[in-house]
């Protein structure tokens, strides 16, 4: 990460904490320097058992080994949908982001929905392939999972892989075989919100095809967890995810309470779970115990399922001619010149057996917005390429500050998926503009360059956050 985007994390962690800062531990540079070189460390030892899987995935933010659950790989993809069924729950946890104390309406996104109806065809209208029950603590409100549950089965014929979360203490076998029996295709068990007891999970073997655990990678447990990682194997778990903490203003207190050392990133992160994490996958492999283990890193949450929000809201307001990049963000080419090389272009365009909503030239003449697929059809002489990008969010109703389109999701329901400049524009000319499409436009047999940092003077340094992913686990300063 370039020094000058250090120095803006940090104003800007800063201004989040500005009550609270001075009491954190924070990352010094040499404490930063030796976390580094232990997680590199542990990294290299968990990729010495080649024969076990171990790999990255999604921009090498995910670290796994032996496999990773259906839903986790619908997550990163972006076909996922979180219900958040209810906001109560019975367990305690330290690290909790919110109070969870009151019991409100199913929503997910910031909407909100009264009927499994509504939320069925939110589900259908989004393209959504994937959709999981929390809370809370969903099985505190078990009609309800069950009523949507019912709703999405009997109504989305598409495949459509379900979870649910659970910290397991409202189990049992009846419960188990109502979900089962209407389509539940995973369950996933928090473990540490019940001192590790497995007797919730057990019940599940067998009757919820898939049984999963997920857990925060919680730095006092390590040996706690060490030793229940190869029960867990033994009753037959598919897979364990582990989570890194992050802070937020709800369990700040407790986290700081507990010694821990913060990270500065897009939010505040417990540097010691994150090696947990990587000491726990290490100690599988070495002991060999075959249990398919999956980091689920702050810097992969961040980035894709964001990136996944933003492209399901971007394929429903985009024009043709505009693009969809990695990130989600809606991406605007234009070139202007003057008004007979334009118009040239336009006609080379008509003469080519494409869609001709693939581009759209201005009632000027001299500019011409294009889709990245019509880049080889293009001469880019004597012209000036400008690229801007949009980001989007979805919203229950306007807030007419920013351009808008209404979404029906049925005869009485819709949504809205409003538009606001993420970045104005860069201008390009001459062989900038060939630079630019070596970075970021993928021609046919040759892929963008896939550099994931540029130094802070680099002329795309301010663009590529809305074009790639920054590749790898959070730096640590």
């Amino acid at each position: 990460m370039a020094k000058m985007d250090m120095a803006r994390t940090i104003s800007r962690i800063k201004e989040e904490y500005t009550d609270t800062y001075d009491t954190m531990t924070w990352l010094t540079p040499e404490s930063a320097q030796t976390a580094s070189r232990i997680r590199e460390n542990l990294i290299t030892k968990i990729f010495e058992h080649q024969g076990k899987g171990p790999e990255w995935r999604f921009a090498q933010t995910k670290l796994l080994t032996q496999g990773i659950s259906p839903g986790c790989d619908f997550c990163g993809n972006g076909d996922w949908s979180c219900l958040f069924i209810n906001g109560i729950c019975n367990a305690r946890c330290f690290y909790c982001p919110s109070t969870q104390n009151q019991k409100g309406l199913p929503m997910t996104s910031s909407l909100e929905f009264k009927t499994p109806g509504d939320y069925v065809d939110y589900v259908r209208r989004f393209g959504i392939r994937a959709v999981s029950f929390s809370g809370g603590e969903p099985l505190m409100t078990f009609e309800r999972v069950v009523q949507y549950l019912k709703a999405l089965r009997a109504k989305i014929t598409d495949p459509l892989y379900i979870w649910m979360y659970t910290n397991g203490l409202l189990v049992t076998e009846e419960k188990l075989k109502i979900l089962a029996d209407n389509g539940l295709d995973e369950i996933r068990f928090d473990i540490s919100a019940d001192h590790y007891r497995l007797d919730a999970l057990k019940k599940a073997k067998g009757i919820i095809p898939c049984v999963t655990v997920e857990i925060p990678a919680i730095p006092e447990d390590l040996k706690n967890t060490r030793q229940v990682i190869k029960q867990l194997y033994d009753e037959g778990v598919n897979y364990l995810n582990l989570h890194q903490l992050r802070c937020t203003p709800y369990n700040l207190p407790r986290l700081i309470k507990r010694g821990y050392t913060f990270v500065h990133g897009p939010k505040a992160t417990v540097l010691e779970t994150e090696l947990t994490a990587l000491e726990l996958m290490r100690y599988t492999l070495e002991q060999n115990i075959a249990l398919p283990i999956n980091y689920c890193s702050f810097a992969f949450r961040h980035q894709f399922q964001r990136a996944g929000a933003l492209t399901r809201n971007a394929l429903l307001v985009k024009s043709l001619y505009q693009d969809i990049t990695a990130t989600g963000h809606i991406r605007t080419m234009g070139i202007t010149g003057e008004k007979p090389a334009i118009l040239a272009i336009h006609h080379q365009l008509l003469s080519q057996p494409k869609d001709t909503d693939l581009w759209h030239l201005a009632k000027t003449g001299d500019q011409l917005f294009f889709s990245a697929s019509l880049w080889p059809c293009i001469d880019f002489s004597g012209v000036t390429l400008t690229v801007a990008y949009t980001a989007t969010s979805l919203k229950a109703s306007v807030s007419f500050r920013h351009s808008f389109k209404e979404i029906p999701l049925n005869r009485k329901k819709k949504v809205v998926i409003e538009k606001y400049p993420a970045h104005s524009g860069i201008r390009l000319e001459g062989e900038r503009i060939q630079e630019f499409a070596r970075r970021f436009i993928p021609q046919a047999g040759s892929p963008a360059d896939t550099v994931g940092d540029y130094p802070a003077d680099d002329l795309f340094a301010e663009i590529k956050e809305f074009e790639r992913m920054n590749s790898g686990l959070a730096p640590y300063f």
